[in-house]
């Protein structure tokens, strides 16, 4: 399955390709951490600037407002979602069943990681501009699709009851915001494991799979896909 991940060109005044990318890389994560802590609109350039390292003038070199920032965080958040589906797809072409368990996996992992942006995201996208907010929902988008097709997968081969996997799949990007919104109710009640396997199995349960796959152990991949991606912690 090919899908070609579209991004909004930011302005930027250096022309070495490599060196924007490991600069953004470094504003997202401080960013990231200064957004979270202080909310999006109480926290400064400055702020950002000395939780990075860099100065206000370096760091124009590669963003030109505040808003570009906070889209650099939202792409990198999204494309990771998208990218671990289509990895899946890749990954797993003959077992529809294993390609769904396999999914669910990495995407609640994901947002087990990184709750405090998943909260973020749903609390700050109106300060999008327009542009970028076109571009994000259409890689949100773009990821239900990949779900869609995951399901339809699994659908074709008899192992799920629903009959309307657009919507099956709407929902459970939907759930992926369980945890970061219902943490302070179940954090001393279970354990992240069982949190993550819990979730996945009322996943498979809500869209009608047949027989679920106990998934109690996350496998080691999935370990090294934690740490990782730690570019926005």
């Amino acid at each position: 399955m090919r899908m070609k991940l579209e991004e909004r060109a930011i302005e930027t005044k250096v022309k070495d390709d490599a060196l924007v990318k490991q600069r953004r890389e470094e504003i997202i994560r401080a960013a990231s951490k200064i957004f979270t802590q202080k909310g999006y609109h109480m926290a400064t350039i400055r702020n950002i600037c000395e939780a990075s390292g860099l100065g206000p003038g370096t760091l124009y070199n590669y963003i030109k407002k505040k808003e570009d920032i906070l889209y650099l965080i939202y792409n990198k958040l999204t494309g990771m979602l998208t990218e671990s589906l289509l990895e899946t797809v890749k990954e797993n072409r003959r077992d529809p069943l294993e390609q769904l368990n396999e999914a669910l996996r990495k995407i609640v992992e994901i947002a087990w990681n990184y709750q405090e942006l998943i909260l973020l995201m749903y609390q700050e996208t109106a300060s999008l501009d327009r542009e970028s907010m076109h571009h994000i929902l259409k890689r949100e988008s773009d990821f239900v699709s990949l779900m869609d097709k995951i399901l339809e997968g699994v659908k074709r081969q008899g192992m799920m009851r629903g009959k309307k996997s657009r919507l099956d799949a709407d929902i459970i990007i939907f759930l992926l915001a369980f945890i970061p919104l219902r943490r302070w109710n179940f954090r001393n009640k279970f354990s992240e494991e069982e949190i993550k396997a819990g979730l996945i199995d009322f996943m498979l349960r809500a869209v009608g799979v047949s027989s679920p796959k106990k998934v109690s152990v996350f496998p080691r991949k999935l370990r090294e896909l934690k740490l990782n991606n730690r570019s926005l912690t």
